[in-house]
C-alpha cells in the first residue's frame, strides 16, 4: 500500500471512530477536531431531518451513541444524502444491540422512511381518471400509496407514549401522496387492508371487490365497501377508474 494511500485509510479509520482509533501522526489534533466535529454533525444532520420522531424520543445522549454507532459500524453502499435513511435502516437491522432499550424502534424507522419515500418518489399520476361507475368499472389504485403492517402502533409514538411490548393486533396502515403532494396516512382495520390489498393487486371493479371480500366475510354489507372506497377516492389514495377501451 503506498504511503498516502495509508495515510488516507488511518485518518478515515480515525475519523469514524476518534475514540478507539488513534490520531495518524504529524497532525495537529486542533485541526483534526474541525473534521471530526464536521463530519460527524453532518451525518448526525442528515439523520435527524430523516427521523425527527426518532431523534425527538430519544434522550440526547441516546440518540447521539446510536448516531455514533451509525458512523462507527456502518459502510454505507450508497453515496446520494437522500439515501441516508435506508443505509440507516439497513444498520438498525444489523445491530439490533443498539437499541434494545426501544423494541419499536425499526418499525418506526421504517415508518418514518416511508414518507419520506413517498415524498420524493417519481411516479406518473393520471389526473385524467375519474370516479365514473366504480362498481362496474376497474378501480386504479394511486401508485404512490402503500399498505404496511407493524407490530407496533408507530404512528402514535411520541416521548410521552413509548410502547415495551407490542401490543396483541398489529397496526395496518395506508400511506400515501395525495394530489396535492403532501404525504398522508390512514389507519386502517383488518377488512379494509384486506379490501386495500386486493385492489392494489390489479384494477378490479367494486363489484368484484365486494364479491371477492363476501366469500371471506359473509355478513359483509355493501354499504361497507362503498363507504371505504369513497374515502379513498376522497382521500385521492385512488385515482379513478379504468378508462374503457
Amino acid at each position: 500500500m503506498l504511503g498516502f494511500e495509508r495515510a488516507q485509510r488511518e485518518l478515515a479509520a480515525h475519523l469514524r471512530d476518534p475514540a478507539q482509533t488513534p490520531a495518524p501522526e504529524g497532525i495537529e489534533d486542533r485541526r483534526l477536531q474541525i473534521y471530526r466535529d464536521l463530519l460527524f454533525n453532518n451525518v448526525a444532520g442528515l439523520l435527524a431531518n430523516n427521523f425527527p420522531v426518532i431523534k425527538k424520543i430519544l434522550p440526547a445522549n441516546v440518540w447521539t451513541g446510536l448516531v455514533r454507532a451509525y458512523y462507527r459500524k456502518h459502510a454505507a453502499h450508497s453515496p446520494y444524502f437522500h439515501q441516508i435513511a435506508q443505509e440507516f435502516m439497513a444498520f438498525l437491522s444489523a445491530h439490533p444491540e443498539t437499541w434494545t432499550d426501544y423494541p419499536f424502534l425499526l418499525e418506526l424507522a421504517h415508518y418514518e422512511w416511508l414518507e419520506l419515500a413517498l415524498d420524493i418518489e417519481e411516479a406518473t399520476i393520471d389526473t385524467a381518471l375519474d370516479r365514473g361507475d366504480w362498481m362496474d368499472r376497474p378501480i386504479v389504485a394511486s401508485p404512490v400509496a402503500r399498505l404496511v403492517g407493524y407490530q407496533y402502533a408507530v404512528h402514535r409514538i411520541h416521548p410521552g407514549a413509548l410502547p415495551r411490548q407490542a401490543p396483541e393486533q398489529p397496526s395496518w396502515l395506508l400511506v400515501y401522496r395525495n394530489r396535492q403532494d403532501q404525504v398522508q396516512f390512514q389507519e386502517l382495520a383488518p377488512l379494509a387492508a384486506l379490501l386495500w390489498q386486493m385492489l392494489a393487486e390489479s384494477p378490479r371493479s367494486g363489484r368484484n371487490l365486494l364479491d371477492a371480500l363476501c366469500q371471506q366475510v359473509p355478513a359483509l354489507a355493501e354499504s361497507d365497501v362503498t363507504k371505504l372506497i369513497e374515502n379513498w377516492f376522497d382521500r385521492g389514495a385512488v385515482l379513478g377508474v379504468a378508462s374503457e377501451r
